[in-house]
Protein backbone atom coordinates (compact mmCIF):
# COMPACT_ATOMS: atom_id res chain seq x y z
CA UNK A 1 0.00 0.00 0.00
CA UNK A 2 2.96 2.48 1.13
CA UNK A 3 4.39 1.79 -2.02
CA UNK A 4 1.38 2.70 -4.02
CA UNK A 5 0.64 5.78 -2.41
CA UNK A 6 4.41 6.76 -2.89
CA UNK A 7 4.40 6.04 -6.98
CA UNK A 8 0.68 7.42 -7.24
CA UNK A 9 1.89 11.09 -5.72
CA UNK A 10 4.76 10.93 -7.40
CA UNK A 11 3.35 10.70 -10.53
CA UNK A 12 0.73 13.52 -10.05
CA UNK A 13 3.51 15.62 -8.65
CA UNK A 14 5.39 14.98 -11.80
CA UNK A 15 2.01 15.53 -14.10
CA UNK A 16 1.78 18.71 -12.04
CA UNK A 17 5.02 20.49 -12.63
CA UNK A 18 4.37 20.14 -16.63
CA UNK A 19 0.94 21.07 -16.62
CA UNK A 20 2.10 24.75 -15.16
CA UNK A 21 5.66 24.15 -17.20
CA UNK A 22 4.57 26.70 -20.01
CA UNK A 23 2.56 29.19 -18.34
CA UNK A 24 5.75 29.77 -16.47
CA UNK A 25 7.26 30.87 -19.42
CA UNK A 26 5.32 33.93 -19.74
CA UNK A 27 5.78 34.48 -15.74
CA UNK A 28 9.83 34.09 -15.85
CA UNK A 29 9.87 36.18 -18.65
CA UNK A 30 8.49 39.23 -15.78
CA UNK A 31 10.87 38.03 -12.94
CA UNK A 32 14.42 38.48 -12.65
CA UNK A 33 15.52 35.71 -14.69
CA UNK A 34 14.82 36.60 -18.24
CA UNK A 35 15.01 34.26 -21.57
CA UNK A 36 16.28 34.89 -24.73
CA UNK A 37 13.87 33.03 -26.28
CA UNK A 38 11.61 29.82 -26.18
CA UNK A 39 14.29 27.30 -26.57
CA UNK A 40 16.29 28.96 -24.09
CA UNK A 41 13.41 28.06 -21.55
CA UNK A 42 12.31 24.79 -23.18
CA UNK A 43 16.41 23.66 -22.17
CA UNK A 44 15.97 24.65 -18.69
CA UNK A 45 12.61 23.11 -18.15
CA UNK A 46 13.69 19.91 -19.72
CA UNK A 47 16.51 19.81 -17.43
CA UNK A 48 14.85 20.59 -13.92
CA UNK A 49 12.07 18.52 -15.23
CA UNK A 50 14.72 15.45 -15.74
CA UNK A 51 16.10 16.56 -12.51
CA UNK A 52 12.50 16.31 -10.26
CA UNK A 53 12.36 13.43 -12.05
CA UNK A 54 15.58 11.89 -10.41
CA UNK A 55 14.90 13.31 -7.38
CA UNK A 56 11.43 11.64 -6.59
CA UNK A 57 13.47 8.08 -7.56
CA UNK A 58 16.33 8.83 -5.09
CA UNK A 59 13.56 9.42 -2.51
CA UNK A 60 11.68 6.24 -2.84
CA UNK A 61 14.51 3.98 -3.37
CA UNK A 62 16.63 5.40 -0.42
CA UNK A 63 13.33 4.96 1.98
CA UNK A 64 12.13 1.25 0.44
CA UNK A 65 15.77 -0.04 1.16
CA UNK A 66 16.06 1.11 4.13
CA UNK A 67 12.44 -0.06 5.39
CA UNK A 68 14.14 -3.62 3.87
CA UNK A 69 17.17 -3.37 6.18
CA UNK A 70 15.41 -2.46 9.39
CA UNK A 71 12.55 -5.29 8.50
CA UNK A 72 15.57 -7.72 8.24
CA UNK A 73 16.19 -6.57 12.51
CA UNK A 74 12.90 -5.47 13.62
CA UNK A 75 9.34 -7.43 13.22
CA UNK A 76 7.62 -4.12 12.89
CA UNK A 77 10.09 -1.20 11.64
CA UNK A 78 9.12 2.20 13.13
CA UNK A 79 9.28 4.86 10.28
CA UNK A 80 9.98 8.46 11.51
CA UNK A 81 7.09 11.08 10.30
CA UNK A 82 6.72 14.68 10.89
CA UNK A 83 5.70 14.40 14.34
CA UNK A 84 7.87 11.53 15.36
CA UNK A 85 11.15 11.78 15.64
CA UNK A 86 12.55 7.79 14.97
CA UNK A 87 16.63 7.10 15.21
CA UNK A 88 18.22 3.47 15.16
CA UNK A 89 21.61 2.61 16.00
CA UNK A 90 24.60 1.51 13.24
CA UNK A 91 23.58 -2.13 14.92
CA UNK A 92 20.21 -1.47 14.28
CA UNK A 93 19.39 -3.11 17.60
CA UNK A 94 18.81 0.17 19.73
CA UNK A 95 15.95 2.50 18.62
CA UNK A 96 15.18 6.29 20.28
CA UNK A 97 11.68 7.53 19.42
CA UNK A 98 10.44 11.00 20.44
CA UNK A 99 6.73 11.48 19.91
CA UNK A 100 6.01 15.32 20.07
CA UNK A 101 2.68 14.52 19.52
CA UNK A 102 1.90 12.07 22.12
CA UNK A 103 4.41 13.65 24.47
CA UNK A 104 6.75 10.58 24.67
CA UNK A 105 10.54 9.47 24.65
CA UNK A 106 10.75 5.90 23.69
CA UNK A 107 14.27 3.74 24.09
CA UNK A 108 14.19 0.40 22.60
CA UNK A 109 17.04 -2.61 22.53
CA UNK A 110 17.15 -5.69 21.31
CA UNK A 111 19.27 -7.37 23.81
CA UNK A 112 19.53 -10.72 25.28
CA UNK A 113 18.11 -10.29 29.34
CA UNK A 114 17.22 -7.09 31.15
CA UNK A 115 20.48 -6.00 33.00
CA UNK A 116 21.89 -5.58 29.49
CA UNK A 117 19.27 -3.64 28.71
CA UNK A 118 19.04 -1.46 31.54
CA UNK A 119 22.40 -0.57 30.90
CA UNK A 120 22.27 0.00 26.56
CA UNK A 121 18.43 2.00 27.65
CA UNK A 122 20.75 4.44 30.29
CA UNK A 123 23.53 4.80 27.22
CA UNK A 124 20.57 5.63 24.90
CA UNK A 125 18.50 8.17 27.05
CA UNK A 126 22.31 9.68 27.87
CA UNK A 127 23.01 9.67 23.70
CA UNK A 128 19.45 11.49 23.04
CA UNK A 129 19.67 13.98 25.53
CA UNK A 130 23.00 15.46 24.19
CA UNK A 131 21.80 14.88 20.61
CA UNK A 132 21.54 17.79 18.34
CA UNK A 133 19.87 18.11 14.76
CA UNK A 134 23.52 18.18 13.01
CA UNK A 135 24.20 14.54 14.90
CA UNK A 136 21.16 13.14 13.39
CA UNK A 137 21.42 14.52 10.36
CA UNK A 138 25.03 12.93 10.07
CA UNK A 139 23.47 9.77 11.44
CA UNK A 140 20.51 9.82 9.14
CA UNK A 141 20.94 7.24 6.33
CA UNK A 142 18.11 7.98 4.30
CA UNK A 143 18.69 12.07 4.48
CA UNK A 144 22.07 11.53 3.92
CA UNK A 145 22.65 9.45 1.23
CA UNK A 146 19.88 11.28 -0.64
CA UNK A 147 21.46 14.92 -0.07
CA UNK A 148 24.78 13.08 -1.22
CA UNK A 149 23.31 11.91 -4.66
CA UNK A 150 21.41 15.04 -5.48
CA UNK A 151 24.00 17.42 -4.46
CA UNK A 152 25.47 17.84 -8.31
CA UNK A 153 21.94 18.63 -9.52
CA UNK A 154 22.22 21.83 -11.52
CA UNK A 155 18.53 23.17 -9.55
CA UNK A 156 19.07 22.01 -6.54
CA UNK A 157 19.36 24.57 -3.13
CA UNK A 158 21.25 23.42 -0.20
CA UNK A 159 22.16 25.21 3.15
CA UNK A 160 23.91 24.02 6.31
CA UNK A 161 22.06 22.56 9.29
CA UNK A 162 21.75 24.82 12.56
CA UNK A 163 22.04 23.26 15.46
CA UNK A 164 18.93 22.68 17.23
CA UNK A 165 18.79 20.43 20.76
CA UNK A 166 16.08 17.13 19.67
CA UNK A 167 14.90 17.14 23.32
CA UNK A 168 16.75 17.78 25.85
CA UNK A 169 15.57 21.55 25.86
CA UNK A 170 11.99 19.92 26.21
CA UNK A 171 12.86 17.39 29.58
CA UNK A 172 15.61 19.18 30.81
CA UNK A 173 15.72 22.55 32.68
CA UNK A 174 19.60 22.58 32.18
CA UNK A 175 21.50 20.41 29.84
CA UNK A 176 24.72 19.67 31.91
CA UNK A 177 26.51 16.28 32.90
CA UNK A 178 25.11 16.55 36.59
CA UNK A 179 21.24 17.34 34.94
CA UNK A 180 21.39 14.32 32.22
CA UNK A 181 23.09 11.61 35.12
CA UNK A 182 20.41 12.44 37.66
CA UNK A 183 17.24 12.60 34.60
CA UNK A 184 18.67 9.02 33.22
CA UNK A 185 19.07 7.96 37.15
CA UNK A 186 15.72 8.84 38.01
CA UNK A 187 13.77 7.62 34.74
CA UNK A 188 15.22 4.07 33.79
CA UNK A 189 14.02 2.08 36.27
CA UNK A 190 13.90 -1.83 35.37
CA UNK A 191 10.38 -2.20 36.51
CA UNK A 192 8.85 0.13 33.99
CA UNK A 193 10.97 -1.64 30.96
CA UNK A 194 8.45 -3.47 28.85
CA UNK A 195 9.36 -6.59 27.46
CA UNK A 196 8.43 -8.17 24.28
CA UNK A 197 8.71 -11.34 21.81
CA UNK A 198 10.45 -10.16 18.35
CA UNK A 199 10.57 -13.15 16.06
CA UNK A 200 13.94 -11.85 13.59
CA UNK A 201 16.26 -12.17 16.23
CA UNK A 202 16.53 -15.61 17.98
CA UNK A 203 17.35 -15.69 22.03
CA UNK A 204 16.84 -11.85 22.09
CA UNK A 205 14.23 -9.82 23.16
CA UNK A 206 12.77 -6.05 23.35
CA UNK A 207 13.33 -4.15 26.40
CA UNK A 208 11.61 -0.86 25.68
CA UNK A 209 11.38 2.23 28.19
CA UNK A 210 8.87 4.96 28.21
CA UNK A 211 9.25 8.30 29.64
CA UNK A 212 5.91 10.96 29.60
CA UNK A 213 5.95 14.84 28.88
CA UNK A 214 3.76 17.41 28.54
CA UNK A 215 2.14 20.20 26.43
CA UNK A 216 3.57 22.74 28.67
CA UNK A 217 6.84 21.29 27.77
CA UNK A 218 6.33 21.48 24.21
CA UNK A 219 6.22 25.19 24.33
CA UNK A 220 9.75 25.99 25.16
CA UNK A 221 10.52 24.69 21.40
CA UNK A 222 7.71 27.50 20.13
CA UNK A 223 9.34 29.98 22.40
CA UNK A 224 12.94 29.16 20.88
CA UNK A 225 11.59 29.81 17.20
CA UNK A 226 9.76 32.31 18.52
CA UNK A 227 12.18 35.28 17.38
CA UNK A 228 12.21 33.60 13.45
CA UNK A 229 8.89 33.53 13.11
CA UNK A 230 8.15 37.45 14.35
CA UNK A 231 11.11 38.34 11.85
CA UNK A 232 9.21 36.79 8.79
CA UNK A 233 5.85 37.62 9.38
CA UNK A 234 6.45 41.24 9.89
CA UNK A 235 7.75 40.80 6.12
CA UNK A 236 5.27 39.24 4.91
CA UNK A 237 2.16 40.95 7.04
CA UNK A 238 1.28 37.49 8.58
CA UNK A 239 -0.32 36.88 12.44
CA UNK A 240 2.60 35.56 13.88
CA UNK A 241 -0.01 33.19 16.14
CA UNK A 242 -0.76 32.28 12.63
CA UNK A 243 3.21 30.60 11.51
CA UNK A 244 3.66 29.30 15.35
CA UNK A 245 -0.02 27.54 14.94
CA UNK A 246 0.30 26.06 11.33
CA UNK A 247 4.55 24.94 12.98
CA UNK A 248 2.27 23.20 15.87
CA UNK A 249 0.20 21.35 13.59
CA UNK A 250 2.36 20.36 10.85
CA UNK A 251 5.11 18.71 13.37
CA UNK A 252 4.44 19.95 16.90
CA UNK A 253 7.65 21.31 16.88
CA UNK A 254 9.88 18.07 15.77
CA UNK A 255 13.36 19.91 14.88
CA UNK A 256 13.78 17.11 12.58
CA UNK A 257 10.50 16.44 11.12
CA UNK A 258 10.51 14.15 7.99
CA UNK A 259 8.09 12.47 6.21
CA UNK A 260 8.06 9.85 3.11
CA UNK A 261 5.95 12.23 1.16
CA UNK A 262 9.10 13.74 1.36
CA UNK A 263 8.25 16.77 3.27
CA UNK A 264 10.88 18.18 5.45
CA UNK A 265 10.89 20.26 9.02
CA UNK A 266 8.58 22.64 11.10
CA UNK A 267 6.64 23.76 8.60
CA UNK A 268 6.55 20.47 6.45
CA UNK A 269 7.56 21.90 2.86
CA UNK A 270 7.32 19.48 -0.08
CA UNK A 271 9.73 20.27 -2.59
CA UNK A 272 7.40 19.28 -5.19
CA UNK A 273 4.23 20.99 -5.07
CA UNK A 274 4.32 24.65 -2.66
CA UNK A 275 8.46 24.05 -2.85
CA UNK A 276 8.07 24.99 -6.87
CA UNK A 277 6.07 28.34 -5.70
CA UNK A 278 8.55 29.05 -2.63
CA UNK A 279 11.43 29.07 -4.80
CA UNK A 280 10.38 30.81 -7.90
CA UNK A 281 8.85 33.14 -5.39
CA UNK A 282 12.46 33.86 -3.62
CA UNK A 283 14.95 32.90 -6.53
CA UNK A 284 12.68 33.61 -9.77
CA UNK A 285 12.61 30.46 -11.00
CA UNK A 286 12.16 26.69 -9.54
CA UNK A 287 14.47 25.05 -7.32
CA UNK A 288 14.69 21.74 -5.66
CA UNK A 289 14.69 22.23 -1.75
CA UNK A 290 17.24 19.83 -0.33
CA UNK A 291 16.64 18.20 2.90
CA UNK A 292 19.67 20.30 4.30
CA UNK A 293 18.04 23.24 3.07
CA UNK A 294 14.47 22.23 4.75
CA UNK A 295 16.04 21.43 8.17
CA UNK A 296 17.49 24.58 8.37
CA UNK A 297 14.83 26.37 10.55
CA UNK A 298 15.83 29.97 9.31
CA UNK A 299 14.99 28.72 5.61
CA UNK A 300 12.24 26.85 6.92
CA UNK A 301 10.26 28.94 8.10
CA UNK A 302 11.37 31.61 5.28
CA UNK A 303 9.64 29.01 2.93
CA UNK A 304 6.66 28.27 4.93
CA UNK A 305 5.59 32.09 5.60
CA UNK A 306 6.35 32.53 1.83
CA UNK A 307 3.75 30.32 1.16
CA UNK A 308 1.34 31.38 3.49
CA UNK A 309 2.05 35.02 1.87
CA UNK A 310 1.85 33.62 -1.75
CA UNK A 311 -2.15 31.91 -0.30
CA UNK A 312 -3.36 35.15 1.11
CA UNK A 313 -1.87 37.93 -1.05
CA UNK A 314 -1.80 36.23 -4.98
CA UNK A 315 -3.46 33.41 -4.76
CA UNK A 316 -6.53 34.59 -2.64
CA UNK A 317 -6.41 37.63 -2.80
CA UNK A 318 -9.75 38.54 -4.68
CA UNK A 319 -11.53 37.12 -1.11
CA UNK A 320 -12.77 40.69 0.15
CA UNK A 321 -13.05 39.35 3.94
CA UNK A 322 -9.70 38.96 5.75
CA UNK A 323 -11.25 36.06 7.91
CA UNK A 324 -12.75 34.02 5.08
CA UNK A 325 -9.49 34.47 3.37
CA UNK A 326 -7.63 33.23 6.20
CA UNK A 327 -9.67 30.14 6.76
CA UNK A 328 -9.34 29.38 2.62
CA UNK A 329 -5.39 29.99 3.08
CA UNK A 330 -5.24 27.59 6.05
CA UNK A 331 -6.98 25.09 4.18
CA UNK A 332 -4.81 25.22 0.89
CA UNK A 333 -1.92 25.40 2.97
CA UNK A 334 -3.11 21.91 4.06
CA UNK A 335 -4.90 20.43 0.83
CA UNK A 336 -4.12 22.57 -2.08
CA UNK A 337 -6.28 25.62 -3.86
CA UNK A 338 -7.79 23.39 -6.12
CA UNK A 339 -9.21 21.28 -3.61
CA UNK A 340 -10.78 24.60 -1.72
CA UNK A 341 -12.03 25.65 -4.88
CA UNK A 342 -14.11 22.75 -5.21
CA UNK A 343 -15.54 22.81 -1.57
CA UNK A 344 -17.54 25.95 -3.53
CA UNK A 345 -17.85 24.93 -7.31
CA UNK A 346 -17.37 21.62 -7.46
CA UNK A 347 -14.54 21.92 -9.89
CA UNK A 348 -11.07 23.40 -9.40
CA UNK A 349 -12.35 27.17 -11.06
CA UNK A 350 -10.68 29.30 -8.41
CA UNK A 351 -12.68 32.64 -10.12
CA UNK A 352 -15.89 30.85 -9.46
CA UNK A 353 -14.97 29.70 -5.82
CA UNK A 354 -13.55 33.37 -4.84
CA UNK A 355 -16.84 34.78 -6.32
CA UNK A 356 -18.79 32.34 -4.42
CA UNK A 357 -16.93 33.00 -0.99
CA UNK A 358 -17.21 36.50 -1.54
CA UNK A 359 -21.40 35.70 -1.13
CA UNK A 360 -20.82 34.34 2.48
CA UNK A 361 -19.96 35.84 6.01
CA UNK A 362 -17.28 34.26 7.43
CA UNK A 363 -18.93 31.86 9.44
CA UNK A 364 -20.21 30.72 6.50
CA UNK A 365 -17.10 29.83 4.93
CA UNK A 366 -16.09 28.27 7.86
CA UNK A 367 -18.63 26.31 8.11
CA UNK A 368 -18.91 25.53 4.98
CA UNK A 369 -15.68 24.22 4.58
CA UNK A 370 -16.02 21.79 7.65
CA UNK A 371 -19.18 20.59 6.27
CA UNK A 372 -17.94 20.02 2.54
CA UNK A 373 -14.10 19.49 2.64
CA UNK A 374 -13.84 15.78 1.04
CA UNK A 375 -10.78 14.87 3.88
CA UNK A 376 -11.24 14.72 7.65
CA UNK A 377 -7.30 15.70 7.90
CA UNK A 378 -8.23 18.96 6.33
CA UNK A 379 -11.10 19.85 8.87
CA UNK A 380 -9.52 18.62 11.75
CA UNK A 381 -6.07 20.76 10.59
CA UNK A 382 -8.74 23.93 9.67
CA UNK A 383 -9.68 23.56 13.68
CA UNK A 384 -6.91 22.61 15.31
CA UNK A 385 -5.05 25.72 13.57
CA UNK A 386 -7.80 28.50 14.43
CA UNK A 387 -7.19 26.97 18.21
CA UNK A 388 -3.59 27.23 18.54
CA UNK A 389 -3.73 30.88 16.95
CA UNK A 390 -6.17 31.56 19.98
CA UNK A 391 -3.43 29.79 22.21
CA UNK A 392 -0.14 31.54 20.49
CA UNK A 393 -2.12 34.83 21.32
CA UNK A 394 -3.13 34.54 24.45
CA UNK A 395 0.69 33.00 25.41
CA UNK A 396 2.11 36.21 22.93
CA UNK A 397 5.00 34.37 22.14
Amino acid sequence: MGKLILSHLFVSLSLFFQVYALSEFEEYKKSLMSYSDVSEFEKYREEILKEFDAYKAIVYEEFENYKKLLSKVWDEPEIPDKEKFVEYSPSLKEKKVVDFKKGTVRISVITKNKKQAVKKIKQSLKDLLLEDKITAYKRDVVVHRIEKRIKNFKHVKTSKINNQPIVSDVLLKKVTPKEINRFVESKVDEKKIKETVNKKTRGEKIYTLEIKFGDKDLLKKAKAYSPIVKKFSEKYNLPPNLVLAVIHTESYFNPYAKSPVPAYGLMQIVPFSAGRDITKFLYGRSFILSPSYLFNDFKNIEAGTTYLYLLEYRYLKDIKNPESRLYCAIVSYNTGVGNLARVFTGTTNLKKAVKKINTLSPEEVYRTLLEDLPYKETKDYLKKIKERMRLYEELQL
